[in-house]
């Protein structure tokens, strides 16, 4: 009885395993191809038309039908700069795609009681 209840337990558990592995490889692809359509968006919108900008995946966020990547982009002769891009998961495209300014999470604390500045 007791192996019995061992070989059942490792089944289930192996089951449990392998769904989970199969839903991350999914995710994973999914990112993967998010990411090549917001590259292709970058080097269309950034580049220039000789050569091809280099791209760096830093983050992905939100779901698959709102899906944000940021991503940073190398150009030959100029400072790297962080792309915040926007992706519609239903009808598989780019939404939009713009620059991020190093400004824009900075917060700005008043010395008087410290209340934040609008």
């Amino acid at each position: 009885m007791r192996n019995r209840k061992t070989r059942v337990l490792s089944a289930l558990l192996f089951l449990v395993a392998s769904l989970s592995i199969e839903q991350q490889a999914y995710a994973e692809s999914y990112i993967n191809k998010a990411y090549a359509m917001c590259k292709a968006e970058a080097n269309a919108k950034y580049g220039a038309e000789d050569e091809l900008l280099r791209t760096k995946f830093k983050a992905a966020t939100g779901s698959q039908v709102k899906l944000t990547i940021l991503l940073q982009v190398f150009q030959r002769d100029a400072d790297s700069f962080k792309v915040m891009c926007n992706i519609d998961g239903r009808a598989h495209q780019v939404v939009s795609i713009e620059r991020k300014h190093r400004l824009d999470n900075m917060r700005i604390v008043g010395a008087h009681n410290n209340n934040m500045a609008p």
